[in-house]
């Protein structure tokens, strides 16, 4: 039974690895905002004399136009497919991002910016990138889905030293021109060259078939999204983004207030991305052999560990850098997680939506939370107190998790 399940993920990963290759360019394109904005902060401020959360208010816009019409755009990639979604963000984003550098001293014009970002952003929802993967891969799915989502590891890589070495020599404005610029580079020829699914592939040859997940919208969420489990799935997703993205996003300047140089800080963020593909990939490769739940359990307690290295020893640099490599680990398997936790126990033909719906969620905690973050150390000069209020978020998520129960019968998980 092994060997024949190990040669049906080696058929899929022949027939479907361009695929994987292009989500992989796009889910790291996904991240051109989380892993670089913090590198902005003390420049911008520098220059208007903003506060640190008035700076990192754009998140909270990107997040709220997320949540808001992530269903909307979960239902449509279940119509009509994620090809089209997926070449246009490429075009679109990238440009969106380089205009932040054109803002006045204007808060305003900031924040209409961010607005423009935000609303290019709707297009970059990872369950654009999970879905094609999802209808691909059934034996090897968790570990494809790993493969995808490290997009954002290796923007974790590249994005902190880049965005620095951009911001120096060029200043920060033409600096987010840079940064879209490269991703732009990256994107655009391996999505259109490669990225489809499915639902594409049946479009492309003329099938007239609808699938279920471009029915009704109103039964999936009577049916799906109010039940006890997918609240539970959201939630935790919520609780868990709000903990681990607040602090990646921020991780830069909390080590600066702890008295590490600015320069060091940048290169001990990049090390995030390491453990986040470690991470990520394990934890892939676990999903396929073992329950999701309980892997959840111990990847998002972690954070916890990170948190107390970061408060109780704030001037080591040592344990700097073992709080970016743990929180790392739980940056990989939080989405992996709540992807294939949400193809095992919710029905796949509405995976767009409801991975979508969850996204958004993500996408909300990640944008409300490093500006809460913020919040409370423009009020306190520190960032502990909200670092320590953390820890509660992130076990709450864990047990939510857990308690999900085994998979619905009919689930070919393990």
């Amino acid at each position: 039974m092994s060997d024949m399940m190990s040669r049906s993920a080696a058929a899929e990963w022949r027939a479907h690895w361009p695929v994987v290759l292009a989500a992989f360019s796009g889910m790291g394109m996904s991240t051109i905002a989380q892993y670089t904005v913090s590198l902005f902060i003390e420049p911008i401020e520098a220059e208007f004399g903003w506060s640190r959360a008035q700076i990192m208010c754009g998140m909270i816009l990107t997040a709220t136009v997320g949540v808001l019409c992530a269903p909307l755009i979960g239902a449509a990639i279940d119509r009509f497919g994620p090809r089209r979604f997926a070449i246009a963000s490429s075009l679109i984003v990238p440009v969106c991002f380089g205009l932040l550098g054109a803002t006045t001293d204007k808060l305003l014009v900031w924040q209409a910016l961010w607005f423009l970002f935000a609303l290019s952003t709707l297009l970059l929802s990872p369950a654009l990138w999970t879905s094609a993967i999802a209808g691909f891969f059934e034996k090897g799915r968790g570990f494809a889905l790993a493969c995808v989502l490290c997009g954002s590891g290796f923007s974790s890589i590249m994005m902190p030293p880049l965005a620095y070495y951009a911001i120096e020599q060029f200043g920060w404005r033409l600096g987010f021109g840079a940064l879209g610029l490269f991703w732009f580079a990256i994107t655009f020829p391996l999505l259109t060259l490669f990225f489809t699914s499915p639902r594409d592939r049946d479009r492309k040859a003329g099938g007239r078939t609808v699938g279920r997940g471009s029915g009704n919208f109103s039964l999936v969420f009577k049916q799906i999204m109010l039940s006890r489990k997918f609240i539970q799935v959201a939630l935790a997703g919520l609780l868990i983004a709000t903990v681990v993205v607040s602090i990646v996003t921020t991780l830069v300047p909390i080590m600066s207030s702890n008295g590490i140089a600015r320069e060091e800080a940048a290169a001990v963020a990049s090390l995030l991305g390491f453990t986040a593909i470690i991470g990520r990939l394990t934890v892939g490769w676990l999903l396929d052999h073992i329950q999701a739940r309980f892997l959840a359990t111990v990847m998002l307690s972690l954070p916890v560990i990170a948190i107390l290295l970061l408060t109780q020893l704030p001037n080591s640099v040592h344990a700097a850098i073992a709080a970016t490599l743990i929180i790392g680990l739980a940056l990989g398997a939080e989405l992996d997680l709540l992807a294939y936790i949400t193809s095992r126990y919710f029905d796949l033909a509405w995976f767009g939506t409801l991975f979508s719906t969850i996204g958004g969620f993500v996408t909300l905690a990640g944008g409300m939370g490093p500006v809460l973050l913020n919040l409370v150390y423009d009020a306190t000069g520190s960032y502990t107190p909200a670092l320590l209020a953390a820890i509660p978020l992130s076990l709450t998520a864990a047990l939510l998790f857990l308690l999900l129960g085994p998979y619905p019968e009919g689930s070919q998980g393990h």
